[in-house]
């Protein structure tokens, strides 16, 4: 099996869950990953047990037609390795995942006749994704809200894989310490960070008594570390959490942006979450990704815009002043995750390669 996807942890990791997962219960079965030369699994992947491959493809990069060229031509190339890789390789089934490494994939794997099972991890499809569902034997959404998207005969609702096994009841949040998580996402977001930090200045003293855990990114962290010492909050500023269940199970409140793994854990962990998705995208998946957990009442979304702070200040105050509506959104973003999501789109995988081959 080839898998295919990356550029940030959103794709990679419910990649890799789907692929430990199958060879857990086909440990005989070889699993090869495909991403790019300039993806967060290109930092990840070496020095960890896997096989895998990366190719030097981006997204559509600028408005102007020589951008656009060599952006055609980079993809097209991509194609090519992805067709040589499929050649080498012999995948019984291609999946995937997402992200710039996954379209070149699938058309290699379109190519040569390999069955192709997608992951959609947000409620709307990326651009990799709309491109790929035309050649997708099965497509697993992690939303019951995507798939009308797509065919409907191809659709079955998984939800989002991750790595970790998921509690059957996770523990309640521990609401005397008022610790804060936030995930500024595997590649950072500036803007949430300085957001947060702000927020803190507003509060002044008055929280003395939080913790705060900040997965910020590499570009921010040396400057957030010095911000965080001029106020009375105790913050511990990573770049990058790898033990994501852990931290969520320390949290008492987490402040997120609304990727679909993102999104995924938090309610797998049984958290209240106050989101600030992304504002530039185009598709706004982030923001369709965190109204899903609102509308269940398991999180509020706050809109990353000139008054994020200030509004970041007013929500998170209310919210761990009430501890009965912490608890109460917690669980009722647990009672619409699927703690089987990757046992799911493993068997999936398991049928479609078997009916094809």
């Amino acid at each position: 099996m080839i898998i295919a996807g990356g550029g940030t942890g959103g794709h990679l990791f419910p990649a890799v869950a789907v692929g430990e997962e199958i060879v857990r219960q086909r440990p005989d079965t070889q699993v090869m990953y495909a991403g790019t030369t300039n993806g967060f699994e290109a930092g990840w992947l070496p020095g960890r047990n896997y096989q895998y491959e990366l190719f030097d493809v981006h997204g559509i990069r600028g408005r102007n037609v020589l951008s656009r060229v060599r952006s055609i031509s980079e993809f097209l190339r991509a194609v090519g390795l992805a067709r040589g890789l499929v050649g080498r390789f012999r995948p019984d089934l291609v999946v995937s995942a997402g992200g710039y490494a996954s379209a070149p994939t699938a058309i290699a794997a379109m190519l040569a006749r390999v069955p192709i099972v997608m992951l959609e991890q947000n409620t709307r499809p990326g651009l990799s994704n709309r491109i790929v569902q035309r050649f997708a034997t099965k497509i697993c959404v992690s939303f019951p809200e995507s798939a009308v998207h797509f065919r409907a005969d191809k659709v079955v609702v998984t939800g989002n894989p991750v790595r970790y096994r998921v509690a059957d009841e996770p523990a309640p949040p521990d609401l005397g310490q008022k610790q804060i998580l936030v995930l500024g996402g595997s590649t950072g977001a500036r803007r949430l960070n300085f957001g947060v930090l702000r927020a803190f200045k507003i509060w002044g003293n008055s929280v003395i008594n939080w913790t705060l855990l900040h997965q910020c990114g590499e570009a921010d962290v040396e400057q957030l570390r010095v911000e965080y010492q001029k106020t009375p909050i105790r913050a511990e500023v990573v770049p990058f959490i790898d033990d994501v269940p852990a931290a969520l199970s320390r949290a008492s409140l987490v402040v997120a942006r609304g990727g679909g793994g993102t999104v995924t854990d938090i309610a797998l962990a049984g958290r209240a979450a106050v989101y600030v998705p992304y504002p530039f995208h185009r598709d706004m998946q982030q923001l369709h990704n965190a109204r899903v957990i609102e509308k269940v009442g398991g999180a509020i979304v706050v809109n990353d815009d000139d008054r994020l702070a200030e509004n970041l200040a007013r929500e998170v105050r209310t919210l761990l002043d009430d501890p009965a509506r912490i608890v109460e959104m917690g669980k009722r973003a647990r009672s619409i995750a699927f703690p089987d999501a990757a046992a799911r789109i493993a068997r999936v995988c398991f049928e479609v390669a078997e009916v094809e081959n």
